[in-house]
C-alpha cells in the first residue's frame, strides 16, 4: 500500500473525504500552540502557490490564505473588526503596498534613532558595510 507524506494542516473536511475513498489516513488535532504554528506556516505555503497559480486559480490561492488568516483571527479571541481597524490605522499612517514599492537598501546617519531598531533585528535588515 503506497503512503504519502503530508506533514501539514489541513481543511477540517479532508480526513472526511480521504476515509470516504477508502484512505487511511494517520492524523492528529494540534494543540493551540502548534494551531497557530501551522496556520502561520499554511500561510506562507499558500502564498507561494500564488505565484505559481494559474489566473483561473489565483483566487482559490488567495482565499485559502483568506481561511487561514480567519481562523488565526478566532483562535486569538479577535473579531475581524479590530483587524480591520489596525489595517485602517497601519493604512492611514504607512499606506498600502498597492504602489509596489521596493527598498533595497536605506542608509542612516549613526545617530539616527532607527539604527537601533534595524540593528535589533538584524535578521530581517542585515548591515552592510
Amino acid at each position: 500500500m503506497p503512503r504519502f507524506m503530508f506533514n501539514k494542516l489541513v481543511r477540517d473536511k479532508i480526513i472526511e473525504h480521504q476515509l470516504a475513498i477508502g484512505a487511511k489516513p494517520k492524523y492528529k488535532l494540534l494543540n493551540k500552540d502548534q494551531h497557530i504554528l501551522e496556520l502561520v506556516k499554511k500561510i506562507s505555503e499558500e502564498a507561494d502557490e500564488v505565484l505559481s497559480a494559474n489566473v483561473e486559480n489565483v483566487a482559490s490561492e488567495i482565499a485559502d490564505i483568506q481561511q487561514a488568516v480567519d481562523d488565526l483571527i478566532a483562535i486569538y479571541g479577535l473579531s475581524k473588526e479590530e483587524v480591520l481597524r489596525e489595517q485602517k490605522t497601519k493604512k492611514n499612517k504607512n499606506g498600502s503596498f498597492k504602489k509596489g514599492i521596493y527598498i533595497e537598501y536605506l542608509d542612516l546617519d549613526e545617530d539616527n534613532e532607527w539604527v537601533k531598531y534595524y540593528r535589533n533585528n538584524s535578521d530581517r535588515y542585515p548591515e552592510q558595510d
